[in-house]
């Protein structure tokens, strides 16, 4: 029998053994992968293309198209090199000659200037690709000097670049020396912008000639193996502007930056801990902005300007430096949060609006909460999500389809206004085509309005600007049409192109005579087409009151609209005709007036009528009728009254109301004849 000794011995050879024999097979494994995987080598030579000697110094980047593997090597003296360790994938090689000081053009293989050109090589594994070799032409050269508008004298170690308008070659450059001479070789044919940098911030930089924005910059022209001298600078001195930027009312210092925008340059400094900042710029008028980081903050432009356009333009005058300082307003907070069928929505979008402008966005975080810094005023507040793909109705405060209908939410300066919530419903998307007729739209694009049907009347809901289709939602096919930002309900669709007619659904250029589509929560109508024309059809007369009821006896408003200027319109209230009078359109069609409607009316519901020349009906709008006060159902004949050719802008008194004043009026001088008899009888 075996020791315990004995076994414990035999057990220990045996996991040795055992562990060799894995590690023996590991480490064939991974020679197996290795053999699987095997790398190739490019290599090559390269030359001048003015006699063919070798290039040395070259640096060649041999990359893969997505970057993953990439190599790199000189070439020696005799203009070779050999990158090796390649994967598979595809690769472009490039020769760089940028720190050789040859002169040479940099390019790709096979002689492309881009990498977008450039012959690739596919590598799969093992090979060797010899013969990737170059052969390099003499670039274009540019020189000039860099000096001191002031004195004359050289600018030493001045940045001088060359930037091409194209891709091709890419950009190049030099230090100026101690006389102020630089010079840039190795310029692949094309036309160049050439920067100036100054060496400190005394001086201001600028671009050939004499420009301070690259877009006013004159190009230079190179051709390959030929010099472009004289391309000088002279650099001005740069004027600085410092100041302090506070906020109000602590006067504590602002965080954030000071921008200056001009035709002589552009130039940034930050604001410090203590409210300072100071930067130089070229003389020259500017816009200043200070921006600010604190979201409690109003950003302001010189002079107290919240937007650009109000801007006071800033002057610098050579050797005058300004001092420009500034108070920031602060504001206060309008917050609440966005629900979406009583879920928090974190992707909602919460939007501020003052005199139908935009002035102010949030965004929701994740529990549906958010906070809209401005101003002190009054605003109508919107909420819409989600944010990529509204599929949401746009809903303004409190509980309103459109912004006609929202109830403003007043801010002060002094304190936040909360409870501002929202709780958004399924809303859906109209989509379709604007066509022209005969003709193309206008490069502008064209604008259409989505118009909801709401509390009597149409109120617009959205406008998208299009060239063609349209849609109110997201129309990326990538996203799901499970809804929209227009609310359900029912819509007209117009659409306004400069040089075309105003156009409705129905071809129709009033709102009133349009078509109309019903939209259900959830859903998406395709197909609501608009063609628009020059041929504008004439638009239908309206009238309107300003009440829907009258009392018998009284008078009602009117105004109407679209009537052939001077036409004299008569007003019959309906179904028993009863003249009312007429009225004269002015010069843009419009008319306006009272009518008095006669104290015998029956008490109900009317029509009131416009009648035109030829007595045809041209409008009509429902007229309620209520009885006078004190009155039974009336009786006696309505007196006439004005003739239909008559102008009226206050109609004389109709029905029976006429006969009593006369009966008054008989009586009246029946009392005097009695009272003159008795003073003769008297006399006598």
């Amino acid at each position: 029998m075996l020791s315990r000794r004995t076994k414990r011995s035999a057990l220990l050879r045996m996991l040795l053994a055992g562990t060799g024999s894995l590690a023996l097979a590991l480490t064939g494994a991974v020679s197996a992968a290795a053999e699987e995987t095997p790398t190739a080598t490019i290599s090559g030579h390269v030359t001048r293309e003015d006699g063919g000697a070798p290039v040395g110094s070259v640096t060649v980047f041999v990359n893969s198209t997505d970057f993953a593997h990439n190599g790199t090597d000189i070439t020696d003296a005799n203009g070779d090199y050999s990158v090796a360790g390649l994967e598979p994938g595809q690769y472009t090689v490039r020769f760089s000659t940028e720190p050789t000081g040859t002169g040479l053009i940099s390019e790709f293989w096979d002689g492309a200037m881009t990498g977008d050109t450039a012959q690739l090589i596919t590598v799969t594994g093992g090979e060797t690709f010899s013969g990737i070799d170059a052969s390099l032409q003499e670039g274009g050269v540019i020189t000039g000097r860099v000096t001191r508008e002031s004195d004359g004298s050289a600018v030493s170690w001045a940045r001088v670049s060359a930037m091409p308008d194209s891709l091709v070659g890419g950009q190049r450059m030099a230090f100026t020396d101690p006389d102020g001479f630089y010079r840039i070789t190795g310029l692949a044919p094309g036309n160049y912008v050439i920067g100036f940098d100054g060496p400190d911030a005394s001086l201001s930089d600028e671009y050939w000639d004499g420009a301070h924005q690259q877009w006013a910059a004159t190009r230079v022209t190179v051709a390959a193996g030929h010099e472009s001298s004289g391309i000088d600078a002279s650099l001005v001195a740069s004027v600085n502007i410092s100041g302090h930027v506070t906020t109000s009312p602590d006067g504590a210092a602002a965080v954030g930056s000071v921008w200056v925008q001009g035709d002589s340059g552009a130039s940034t400094a930050p604001i410090g801990a203590d409210g300072a900042y100071s930067l130089d710029v070229a003389p020259g008028t500017y816009t200043v902005q200070f921006v600010s980081y604190d979201p409690r903050a109003f950003s302001e432009y010189w002079q107290n300007a919240r937007d650009e356009a109000d801007a006071t333009p800033v002057m610098v005058l050579a050797g005058q430096p300004l001092t420009l300082n500034a108070e920031l307003e602060r504001g206060t907070a309008i917050s609440g949060s966005v629900l979406a069928g009583g879920v928090p929505l974190g992707d909602a979008i919460v939007e501020a609006w003052s005199e139908g402008q935009l002035v102010g966005m949030a965004y929701a975080n994740g529990e549906g909460a958010y906070e809209l810094v401005l101003p002190a005023g009054s605003y109508m507040v919107s909420a819409r999500g989600e944010t990529y793909n509204p599929i949401y109705a746009t809903q303004f405060y409190d509980a309103a389809d459109t912004i006609s209908e929202a109830t403003p939410v007043d801010l002060g300066s002094d304190a936040d206004t909360t409870g501002i919530d929202f709780d958004l419903s399924r809303g859906g998307d109209i989509r379709g085509v604007v066509a022209a007729e005969g003709a193309d739209l206008p490069d502008g694009g064209v604008a259409v309005t989505a118009y909801l049907w709401s509390n009597g009347s149409w109120r617009a809901a959205a406008t998208v600007y299009t060239d063609g289709e349209y849609g109110f939602g997201n129309m990326d096919p990538a996203f799901p049409t499970e809804g929209g930002p227009l609310p359900a309900g029912t819509y007209t669709i117009g659409v306004e192109a400069e040089g075309f007619c105003t156009q409705f659904l129905g071809e129709v250029s009033e709102i009133g005579d349009a078509e109309s589509v019903d939209l259900a929560a959830g859903d998406v109508l395709h197909g609501v087409d608009v063609t628009l024309t020059t041929d504008c059809p004439a638009p239908t007369p309206r009238i309107s009151v300003a009440a829907g009821s009258v009392t018998a006896g009284g008078e009602i408003a009117v105004t109407g609209a679209n009537f052939t200027p001077g036409e004299v319109v008569a007003f019959e209230l309906h179904s028993d005709p009863i003249a009312l009078g007429s009225l004269i359109a002015d010069g843009d069609g419009r008319l306006s007036g009272s009518l008095r409607i006669p104290a015998t009316v029956p008490a109900g519901s009317h029509t009131l009528v416009a009648l035109g020349a030829e007595s045809a009906i041209e409008a009509s709008i429902a007229l309620q009728v209520t009885a006078a006060t004190g009155t039974g159902s009336g009786s006696g004949s309505a007196s006439t009254p004005p003739s239909r050719g008559a102008a009226a802008t206050g109609l004389a008194s109709t029905g029976a109301e006429a006969p009593g004043g006369i009966l008054v009026a008989g009586l009246f001088l029946a009392l005097c004849g009695g009272v003159l008899l008795r003073r003769r009888a008297a006399k006598a």
